[in-house]
């Protein structure tokens, strides 16, 4: 298994935010956390490219239902056996 750096914690958030789309004030007190898994697509130009986590902070809108991302943080895994620069 390859070993994880140290990762950085994500921005204190205000308690309230408002909406980009429609201006609605929001509280953040209902904003959601959510981890996505990044799997490359290798191209010619692309060769490799470890395998990354993401954390996402986003909240719903309660005047429109927009989604906002609030913050969000990515996780490299730390794969020595992954040359990137080969030459």
């Amino acid at each position: 298994m390859a070993h994880r750096k140290p990762s950085v914690p994500m921005a204190e958030t205000p308690a309230t935010r408002a909406c980009p789309k429609c201006g609605h004030t929001n509280s953040t007190a209902a904003a959601k956390t959510v981890a996505v898994e990044f799997r490359p697509l290798l191209t010619e130009q692309v060769f490799a490219f470890p395998d990354a986590l993401a954390e996402v902070s986003c909240l719903k809108c309660g005047g429109c239902g927009y989604w906002m991302c609030l913050d969000y943080r990515i996780e490299l895994d730390d794969n020595p056996e992954i040359d990137l620069n080969p030459e």
